[in-house]
């Protein structure tokens, strides 16, 4: 998958909106991580406790934020940079509480932990892109 992204980018008529290596990281470490946590609510779930039930509601608005987040980076033609920079920022947020309720189960529930490292790469290569790409203008008014 890593270098059908990489080829995307590069094949595409438009130019990529961002610098294309952070750009590609940042795709690869939401769909790595819409696949994680997809995964470990569905772990969460077969655990039959409880106590669980805050990290499976995270993880599942993580994974469908993550998916979506990947879906739009990987559109190049005629961003908004508003929606990017929105967008990104509520990846690393939804990344940040599920890494942090992950990692209070790790302990006890290991693919919590391997959860919670995914949220943290994808945390790292949000910030990361976000600090790459244009400014969003202010709200339109219309």
């Amino acid at each position: 998958m890593q270098r059908t992204v990489e080829r995307m980018l590069r094949t595409s008529p438009e130019p990529p909106f961002a610098p294309a290596d952070p750009l590609s990281a940042c795709i690869h470490a939401c769909v790595e991580c819409a696949q994680a946590c997809t995964a470990c609510a569905d772990a969460c779930v077969a655990e039959h406790d409880r106590a669980l039930d805050a990290c499976i509601r995270l993880n599942l608005d993580c994974a469908d934020i993550c998916a979506a987040t990947s879906r739009i980076l990987s559109r190049q033609l005629d961003p908004d940079p508003g929606v990017i920079s929105m967008t990104l920022q509520v990846c690393a947020v939804a990344c940040d509480a599920c890494a942090y309720e992950c990692t209070q189960h790790g302990a006890m529930h290991p693919h919590c932990d391997v959860c919670a490292a995914a949220c943290r790469r994808c945390l790292d290569a949000s910030r990361a892109l976000l600090a790459t790409t244009v400014q969003p203008r202010r709200f339109h008014h219309h």
